[in-house]
């Protein structure tokens, strides 16, 4: 073995090692940070008006019966009930036929 082929395994071996330590420390704040958020205050899980929208993203269903109760209130249920029946009906045979296939 060459020495010139020597220097470029150390060479090589000790760029995979700085980019295992690089990552490693990367994988360790990512761990540390999600464990703090296990632990966040509970005033920042309360519902208020500054966190509604995530917790309206984190609750579809909560979302969709709002959409319908304010569609409700703008349009009128008589043409609301149809629209909603239309595309939940689509959605849940879709869903059905979604999981059917793939167990």
């Amino acid at each position: 073995m060459s020495r010139r082929a020597r220097l470029n395994r150390r060479t090589s071996e000790a760029v995979l090692l700085s980019d295992m330590e690089l990552t490693r420390s990367r994988l360790l704040a990512a761990n540390i940070a999600s464990r703090g958020a296990e632990y966040a205050p509970a005033r920042a899980k309360s519902l208020s008006l500054a966190n509604l929208g995530r917790a309206l993203s984190a609750a579809p269903y909560v979302t969709m019966l709002g959409s319908i109760l304010l569609g409700s209130l703008l349009i009128g249920p008589r043409r609301v009930v149809p629209i909603v029946l239309r595309t939940g009906l689509t959605g849940w045979i879709a869903r059905n036929i979604r999981m059917l296939f793939t167990r």
